[in-house]
């Protein structure tokens, strides 16, 4: 039992799992409708939330896609366990062949009025790390860019060798975060809730890099819907945690800098952007 106790505190200090920061509760907001997705697998329901700001082109698209039930029925092709799953194949388009390609949109420059929350300095791949909208983000300084950072549970754009080439198929991130994918791909969204869903998406062979050639074999989308075309009075919501509010920065703070008892070592004062835990949670 003490062993067990030990464990989950240290689960607890790790990852994070209180809603309280120093000066009170974190603030969550609600999603707006029109960036909401509920995807549904035979595995279960999936929320993600979509980011215009970053991708605006992608994500029109993909609400076009959506809202045309293109995905409908279509399996997850390409899953490589602790990488990512890629579903949407857009090889065979059928009725859909008017569908276009989507330019790169890979970044975007850096407004010092965005609601930046600082995470890291220098890390691996980045000057600065943090947070914008909920979002993992990435900033370069002597570019004065920013970008949203492959973490687990991003939703992205596949793509061909050249850079505008994205159409239908997406992939999100299962496994650890491909961070070196920042900037060659379209991310586009983050999933918000059901990332336990996701992650029971059946995985391809290794040896035939993660294709699973037997669609029958595949986990499959049932449907996707964009909440904003739901009934008002069945429309389901999703709240996130507010990234722009001080609380979350002293949360981040006391992230950083992990003074328990717990630690017989004090870990280094660093932050991996791609550990902060940034789940929603669905309601009506």
């Amino acid at each position: 039992m003490r062993l067990r106790l030990g464990l989950l505190f240290c689960m607890l200090v790790l990852i994070g799992t209180s809603v309280r920061a120093a000066d009170g509760e974190l603030v969550w907001r609600e999603v707006d409708p029109d960036n909401l997705v509920f995807m549904e697998l035979r595995e279960g329901r999936v929320a993600i939330e979509l980011n215009p700001r970053f991708a605006p082109r992608t994500v029109r698209q993909f609400r076009e896609l959506v809202q045309k039930r293109f995905y409908a029925g279509l399996p997850f092709y390409r899953v490589i366990d602790g990488f990512v799953a890629q579903g949407g194949d857009g090889s065979d388009l059928g009725e859909y062949s008017d569908i276009p390609l989507i330019a790169a949109e890979f970044e975007i420059e850096f407004d010092p009025e965005l609601p930046f929350a600082p995470a890291q300095e220098k890390d691996l791949f980045a000057d600065v790390t943090g947070f914008i909208d909920g979002f993992a983000v990435a900033r370069d300084r002597d570019a004065s860019s920013v970008w949203l950072t492959h973490c687990p549970g991003v939703v992205a754009m596949a793509r061909n060798e050249g850079p505008d080439t994205s159409r239908t198929d997406f992939y999100i991130v299962i496994g650890q975060a491909p961070r070196y994918l920042d900037r060659n791909m379209n991310v586009f969204g983050r999933v918000i809730d059901g990332m336990d869903v996701v992650q029971r998406i059946r995985r391809g062979p290794a040896d035939e890099n993660g294709i699973i050639s037997d669609d029958a074999a595949s986990s499959r989308i049932v449907r996707m819907t964009l909440a904003a075309d739901q009934p008002e009075d069945e429309r389901l919501k999703a709240l996130v945690i507010e990234t722009g509010h001080k609380a979350f920065r002293q949360m981040l703070d006391q992230r950083r800098d992990r003074r328990a008892n717990f630690f017989h070592r004090k870990p280094p004062e660093v932050l991996d952007v791609c550990q902060v835990p940034m789940a929603g949670r669905v309601t009506r």
